[in-house]
């Protein structure tokens, strides 16, 4: 049986990581979130004081273990699932993706993940989210999709997801954070936040979950018919 990959990339906040987990569970496919990835390294390189030293980054990138277990996000053997998801982690995760060296590691990390679970046949394939899974971690991926949304949109998910947990929450702050992390992520110079060439684009503004759902299991199942 082949092993299959999707990726799916957008900005944040546009929905990847739940439909990435439910489209993973769907098709029998192990996922990652390489946005938690790179939120773990952020985490660890915060506590260590950011320091950018090629050595040091280069350190942090190899020596941090990160796993995940069920849809809890594991860093050097403690659970950081809720942690890694606060506005300052997102702005240490989009500080700290800036640099070659930890983009590449991690790059190599993504790709030895997906290697180890094709090989123990545990799963029919991989569902990868990010924000260049299509464009470099995996360009020959059989399936890629690109999500997007107004920041609006986004930002008031995210209010509403904070403030269901009864967190503090400024809309116009998480706006003005979500504009700042796109600007940031769309104009790097090393590896860009775009949709791939052969990406389906989808909007999912003024979708729900379902409906998102029955798109890319659509498009799978007709680019399965083709091959």
């Amino acid at each position: 049986m082949s092993f299959i990959i999707v990726a799916i990339d957008g900005p944040s906040g546009v929905g990847k990581s739940t439909i990435a987990r439910k489209l993973a569970a769907e098709l029998s496919c192990v996922y990652v979130d390489t946005g938690a990835m790179f939120r773990c390294l952020a985490l660890t390189w915060g506590r260590k004081g950011c320091p950018e030293s090629d050595l040091s980054l280069q350190e942090l990138g190899e020596k941090t273990r990160i796993y995940f277990e069920d849809e809890n996000v594991f860093c050097d053997e403690i659970d950081v699932t809720d942690e890694i998801r606060s506005e300052k982690i997102s702005s240490l995760a989009s500080r700290i993706s800036l640099f070659p060296s930890i983009r590449e590691v991690m790059k190599k990390k993504q790709r030895a993940l997906v290697n180890e679970e094709c090989e123990a046949g545990n799963y029919k394939g991989a569902v990868l989210e990010g924000r260049d899974i299509g464009t470099v971690v995996f360009p020959s991926a059989d399936h890629k999709f690109y999500l997007d949304a107004s920041p609006e949109i986004r930002a008031k998910r995210r209010y509403l997801q904070l403030r269901k947990k009864d967190v503090d929450a400024a809309f116009q702050e998480i706006l003005s954070a979500i504009l700042e992390r796109d600007h940031q992520d769309k104009n790097r110079s090393l590896a860009p936040l775009k949709a791939a060439e052969d990406a389906i684009i989808i909007d999912t503004g003024n979708m729900n979950i379902d409906e998102v759902m029955s798109h890319l299991l659509e498009n799978v199942d007709h680019t399965k018919k083709k091959v």
